[in-house]
């Protein structure tokens, strides 16, 4: 099931980190005022979920030489549609791997820019069960119903001992997990991923990243399992592929490898997202 057909609102992260502008700035990357010169006017998309953390360090952008705006959008499609139809210079929200398979599946080949921002925690949640060993058969997983967050969530089950996956599928979804693969007859449902704290009394345990319990108002050091593979799900800013080497996008990628944003993901996200520069 793709992209386009199972859309979701996600909560991920948007943020902006400081850089003088031809000088360095303490506990920041730094970037030449050249870099800034080539294209100053920015308008970056951002989740409406992501704004706060936008806000922490806008002025500190501004300081690079740069002059950003940005879009809010209420899902994790619309700032891709945006980026594609050019009525954004680049989005902050999404994590490489599901770049890519918005490439995959809408024809675009939108590029991360290097370096990449932060590294989200991916786990599992439950208020019924206070480890995996205590999930009966029969139990219902709350799973996102995006592609390539289900992956990364069946994947975790996998790693748990908990279900197979099939060898044949690169991307598998709950609809690939059939009853050879899935002998403790375990039930699925789907939902977005800011919705499935939400879900959490109805179920046995839900997989997501772990931002979106700290968004829900929930202790995100509560997991009862969390995945080994943030790195790869590294979110970052995205361009198209003709911005991919731009001086203004490599500025606004270094600028926020930040204290401020650092601060901001280890007291605010509860240490949910992890600095790539730490």
């Amino acid at each position: 099931m793709d992209i386009s057909r199972r859309k979701f609102v996600g909560l991920s992260f948007a943020a902006a980190g400081s850089v003088a502008m031809g000088s360095f700035m303490t506990g920041c990357g730094s970037a030449g005022g050249e870099a800034a010169a080539e294209k100053t006017d920015v308008v970056i998309g951002l989740r409406s979920d992501g704004i706060d953390q936008y806000l922490v360090v806008e002025d500190e952008i501004k300081a690079t030489g740069l002059n950003p705006s940005y879009v809010l959008f209420d899902d994790s499609v619309q700032p891709d549609v945006a980026l594609a139809e050019g009525s954004i210079d680049c989005n902050w929200y999404q994590h490489e791997p599901y770049m890519q398979s918005y490439n995959a599946e809408n024809g675009t080949e939108f590029v991360m820019v290097q370096p990449k921002t932060a590294a989200p925690l991916f786990a599992m949640y439950s208020s019924t069960h206070k480890s995996v060993d205590e999930i009966p058969d029969g139990a219902t997983f709350g799973m996102c119903n995006d592609t390539t967050n289900q992956d990364r969530g069946l994947h975790l089950l996998e790693s748990l001992g908990l279900i197979s996956l099939p060898a044949d599928v690169e991307v598998p979804s709950i609809y690939d997990i059939t009853d050879d693969l899935n002998p403790r007859g375990f039930k699925f449902i789907e939902a977005e991923m800011q919705v499935l704290p939400q879900s959490m009394a109805d179920v046995d345990a839900i997989c997501l990243a772990a931002a979106h319990i700290v968004n829900a108002g929930m202790d995100a050091s509560s997991y009862i399992a969390a995945s080994d593979d943030a790195e790869t799900y590294a979110v970052g800013f995205v361009v198209r592929p003709e911005d991919a080497e731009a001086e203004w996008a490599k500025t606004l990628a270094e600028a926020v490898q930040c204290d401020d944003l650092a601060t901001y993901f280890a007291e605010e996200k509860q240490g949910t997202m992890v600095p790539m520069w730490q």
